[in-house]
């Protein structure tokens, strides 16, 4: 019973019951019929309100008295007896949903104008943090991803993503790497199993990658070495295309990386 009468605000809200009207609509409900003085025991309405209260349920079709010798009330169902109220509930609800969506594209129109623009960068900490977010951008890939990057940054790439590099040959997920590599150290051989090698002079201590040219990091390497552990690296990550535009233009256009065949 506390269950069903703790909901009297939510009904209440809704239907456009009081609070005494709710609280002994929904004891009916729960408890079938009954007599007006259980009904006021059960749900706190003072006995001398509980009649008023159930001549108007009754008037409003919520609930009927019972024919018996001794007076008592039953609940309509609330599929019946609310019905018109949750039509109503629902008609408000598409009609809010028209205005919000009315004030998104006012919203996104007038965004385009506004100068200067603000948006999302986020900053990554610690190679490992930066890595493993890395790991998990290249694993939402559906069509492409591209990387750019120095040798040492390639050999950590290896690392921690060979086998998502599996998968994503495996699901004709297209990678490209561009890298200062030795086309005949080990690590080209085997990267070059899962992904398109395209050599060139990339000295900068920076690990770049762009996936489906949507989602970007762009990670600064405070060491040149082949540890994880490291935190003084620093790196953004973002969606923004315009940034991702422009970085990819300071980079030589790696997106496309024609001038490297």
């Amino acid at each position: 019973m506390e269950a069903a009468i703790s909901s009297w605000s939510k009904i209440a809200e809704y239907s456009g019951l009081s609070e005494y009207e709710a609280k002994v609509y929904l004891s009916l409900v729960e408890q079938g019929t009954v007599g007006a003085r259980k009904i006021s025991t059960l749900c706190e309405v003072p006995r001398t309100k509980v009649y008023g209260t159930l001549k108007k349920l009754i008037d409003m079709g919520l609930v009927v008295e019972v024919p018996s010798k001794t007076k008592s009330f039953t609940a309509v169902p609330p599929d019946i007896s609310l019905k018109s109220n949750l039509l109503i509930v629902k008609k408000r609800a598409e009609e809010f949903e028209s205005i919000v969506s009315s004030l998104a594209d006012t919203y996104r129109h007038k965004q385009i104008l506004v100068e200067p623009k603000k948006i999302d960068v986020w900053l990554i900490h610690g190679r490992k943090r930066i890595f493993d977010k890395i790991r998990d951008l290249l694993s939402e890939a559906n069509k492409s991803a591209d990387i750019i990057t120095n040798d040492n940054g390639a050999v950590l790439f290896f690392k921690t993503a060979n086998k998502i590099l599996d998968k994503l040959k495996n699901d004709g997920v297209k990678v490209t790497l561009l890298s200062p590599l030795n086309p005949n150290d080990t690590l080209t051989r085997e990267l070059s199993y899962v992904c398109k090698i395209r050599t060139g002079n990339f000295n900068h201590p920076i690990f770049y990658i762009c996936v489906d040219k949507k989602r970007f990091i762009l990670n600064k390497m405070n060491s040149n070495d082949y540890e994880l552990n490291t935190e003084g690296d620093v790196a953004i990550f973002s969606e923004e295309g315009s940034l991702l535009n422009m970085i990819s233009l300071l980079l030589r256009e790696p997106l496309s990386l024609e001038q490297y065949k």
